[in-house]
């Protein structure tokens, strides 16, 4: 009995390292591009000088205007939303797959519609990216309410049309999800992920977690709405059995191979995440500067 509690522990525990190190992996992507993609517009289309650190950027050397606040805050940010939507496609077409990158691609489009959303909810508060541009354009606090709960709301949608979609992702792990399972597996491959990631994350950014006044985290944060979507109004509660799809098999081949429940730490992918984080950490300690002569 105890040998079946200590192994069933080991199995959720799996599951749970597995996709803390893709969500690390899909925050450092999600979050590089934006700062990359602002920095590079910044420079190139307005004359500003950048520095880009592991922990985000900084501008300066040309004067601010509107025109500028717009473009760099708010169509930086549209990046997000475009790789969200990206990634939503691809892990969509590759959900029913027992392919690990899917967790991958998942955590990219969750990462980034609620960095994208998030904007907008810290931003009808606080003078922080997209928030800068609403300013910009005079934008009324309730009406920057208004976008927040709309945001809000988005966020809760999209996890909840999203509850088959992480269902049918375990089919990585499970031969049959139980209906007893799923709340379970929910926390295991997000909630619980979530959490552990942005405590990694805390430590990779100190001494500098508070550059940005703890804005960027309260962003990130808006992948709570996201998880809250997962757990209410549950569609359908019932077991769901898989079948081993390969991506290349026919789609008329009857002959599926079911594998038992079962999880193997993806080392690699944890290397991964940690040398990515280290990589970051140490090469842009120093900032890679955009300068003008």
């Amino acid at each position: 009995m105890k040998q079946a509690i200590a192994k069933d522990k080991k199995f959720h525990r799996c599951i749970i390292i597995n996709s803390t190190a893709y969500f690390i992996i899909a925050y450092i992507l999600v979050v590089f591009t934006y700062n990359l993609f602002s920095i590079w517009m910044s420079y190139n289309f307005f004359g500003f000088d950048g520095e880009l650190y592991f922990h985000g950027f900084t501008m300066k050397g040309a004067s601010w205007n509107r025109d500028n606040i717009v473009i760099i805050f708010f169509f930086g940010n549209m990046i997000t939303l475009l790789v969200g939507v990206i990634f939503d496609w691809l892990y969509r077409r590759q959900r029913k797959y027992k392919r690990s990158i899917k967790v991958l691609f998942l955590w990219i489009y969750v990462i980034a519609y609620s960095w994208f959303m998030g904007n907008f909810i810290v931003g009808a508060l606080f003078n922080f990216g997209i928030g800068t541009a609403l300013r910009a354009f005079r934008v009324p606090f309730f009406l920057r309410v208004i976008l927040a709960g709309i945001s809000i709301v988005l966020l809760v949608f999209i996890g909840h049309r999203a509850q088959k979609g992480i269902k049918v992702s375990a089919n990585l792990y499970y031969k049959r999800l139980a209906k007893s399972a799923i709340p379970k597996f929910l926390l295991n491959q997000i909630v619980y992920p979530a959490l552990l990631g942005t405590a990694i994350l805390v430590l990779y950014k100190i001494p500098n977690i508070g550059e940005y006044h703890y804005f960027d985290w309260m962003v990130l944060g808006a992948v709570l709405f996201y998880m809250l979507g997962l757990f209410i109004w549950q569609k359908n509660k019932n077991s769901i059995t898989f079948k081993n799809r390969d991506a290349k098999a026919n789609s008329d081949e009857n002959d599926y191979h079911v594998k038992n429940k079962s999880c193997k730490v993806q080392i690699i992918v944890v290397v991964i995440a940690l040398a990515i984080l280290l990589s970051m950490r140490i090469g842009l300690n120093e900032p890679l500067l955009f300068l003008h002569q």
